[in-house]
């Protein structure tokens, strides 16, 4: 019996050190960045800070390589789709 009065009062006197907690619905959304979110708190598949700047150079040689990608295609015959 006294052991059971001695693990009860030792149930009260813990349960007044707990600190309260700010209730928030599992529905909502956690503040802070996220797993996929990151620090910009935003899904990106192509991060700013990681794309080195384009230039003109860069889009000019884009656009010779199309023009000539669209060469090489027209000497052959397309192929059928499915």
């Amino acid at each position: 019996m006294r052991v059971l009065a001695a693990a009860a009062c030792a149930v009260l006197l813990g349960g007044c050190a707990a600190k309260p907690f700010e209730y928030r619905p599992h529905t909502d959304i956690p503040p802070g960045p996220g797993m996929l979110t990151g620090a910009a708190g935003a899904f990106s598949l192509r991060p700013a800070e990681t794309l080195a700047p384009r230039d003109a150079d860069e889009h000019r040689e884009f656009r010779e390589w199309r023009e000539w990608k669209r060469q090489q295609g027209k000497g052959e015959a397309s192929p059928s789709r499915p």
